[in-house]
């Protein structure tokens, strides 16, 4: 039994961590997946074309299982391909749990409910420690796209809109990487009662300031501070903001001015993506 999936990148509006309410959005980056289910015990990973450590794809699969009793498998063999960036903030993780998950249902014949899939994957993420919240609002976002607000504590998506299409997408992908797990939660968790305020004005409306508020928050606790983000908004942009746990400064320009914002921005460790809507 073999099947498809395939999930889009998000890019982080209020991380999380701080107070379990988190918003993101869907890009266009994407990560496929395909698994085969087996009746022989044991699963097996290969990541763009690499084998790799299977423990997560794993606890998804026994996620799975538990969840959907009639499929009925004991392994499978897994691989997946991505453009998403690892351990930058932009969503691999969450993005290859609802890839697999899909995947995996569409191999076992099962028409899931995509929530499902996502509350599946997040407590795996939370129980193989891929994650510290589950990051049910990342994995909304990859999965749904357009925009999400949730409570990541209780895995419910309190609304879901869509987003302005006349943005491109910037990423700036600084050198280095910052495995979530290495985020400093509790120094991020001083600034609650800050993430809150953003997380309300996001749902007021103003996304773009929200995600810069909770932008500097992030980088105040990692200590990169706001400095990629100010040189975007000077050079043009709309919007911009450290996404998840960093460190990766999601950008947002209108589409006619993108020539020249990248001129201005001189930066060449970009990636240039979308805005995906559902």
């Amino acid at each position: 039994m073999k099947g498809k999936g395939v999930s889009g990148g998000a890019l982080t509006v209020i991380n999380a961590i701080a107070t379990g309410f988190g918003s993101a959005f869907g890009i266009g980056l994407e990560t496929a997946a395909e698994v085969t289910l087996l009746d022989e015990a044991g699963v097996t990973l290969h990541v763009n074309g690499q084998e790799a450590d299977a423990g997560f794809a794993a606890g998804l699969l026994a996620g799975f299982k538990q969840a959907f009793p009639d499929a009925e498998f004991s392994g499978a063999d897994v691989s997946t391909a991505s453009n998403i960036p690892q351990s930058k903030g932009l969503k691999s993780s969450s993005a290859a749990a609802n890839a697999i998950l899909s995947a995996a249902a569409d191999a076992a014949g099962i028409s899931a409910d995509p929530l499902e899939l996502v509350r599946i994957g997040a407590k795996a993420s939370i129980a193989c420690g891929v994650s510290v919240t589950g990051a049910f609002d990342d994995a909304s976002a990859c999965m749904l796209g357009g925009l999400v607000f949730t409570d990541n504590k209780n895995m419910q998506l309190l609304e879901h809109r869509k987003m302005p299409e006349e943005y491109a997408v910037v990423i700036h992908l600084p050198d280095g990487e910052i495995p979530t797990l290495a985020f400093p939660k509790a120094e991020f968790a001083k600034r609650g009662a800050e993430v809150s305020a953003a997380f309300e004005t996001a749902r007021a409306g103003d996304v773009f300031a929200a995600l810069y508020a909770n932008g500097r928050c992030v980088g105040e606790s990692i200590g990169v501070g706001t400095v990629v983000a100010d040189r975007a908004l000077a050079a043009g942009a709309a919007a911009a903001g450290i996404s998840g746990t960093g460190p990766a400064t999601g950008i947002l320009v209108l589409k006619e001015h993108l020539a020249s914002f990248l001129e201005i921005f001189e930066e060449r460790n970009c990636i240039i993506t979308t805005i995906r809507n559902p």
